[in-house]
């Protein structure tokens, strides 16, 4: 769902990470080719957290294989999938960040409609008015329900 939500050039750029990554220039990455890429962006990752990116980018390999494997892989899709959730997740805490200036953990429903200049054009036009439109201006909202929110869901 992320990946369609990526920009032409935020899509390109990750397709060129891929395609670094894949040294083997098999279609698919493996966990060494992932951990040498991370060594060589000097972002140490242990195998345990290249295996939960890897699950995360494809769940029916969790369920298969739910432990350590050297052999474990992501294609192409499923990383730009893991990028495009890093890309927004990094977004969205930083954009929480800024609105929560007292690092409450929470934000008024009544300032989100700051938020919409920043970030409209990754909400559905009709889901910018359920944000904006709540009844209860003061009510708190935490990250988890901020997010949602932005990807579409109302509050």
């Amino acid at each position: 769902m992320l990946v369609s939500k990526l920009s032409e050039a935020q899509r390109k750029e990750f397709e060129d990470v891929f395609d670094m990554v894949d040294v083997r220039k098999s279609g698919m990455v493996s966990l060494l080719e992932m951990r040498q890429f991370m060594e060589t962006a000097r972002e140490k990752k242990t195998d345990t957290e290249l295996m939960h990116m890897i699950h995360r980018a494809n769940p029916s390999y969790a369920q298969t294989k739910p432990e350590f494997s050297s052999a474990a892989t992501i294609t192409r899709n499923e990383f730009l999938g893991v990028m495009a959730e890093a890309e927004f997740y990094n977004l969205f805490t930083e954009t929480f960040q800024e609105l929560d200036r007292e690092q409450t953990g929470y934000v008024r429903a009544g300032d989100l409609s700051e938020v919409l200049g920043g970030v409209q054009d990754l909400i559905a036009d009709e889901k910018k008015i359920n944000i904006i439109d709540v009844e209860d201006a003061d009510m708190l909202v935490d990250y988890e329900q901020f997010s949602k929110m932005l990807l579409g869901a109302a509050l």
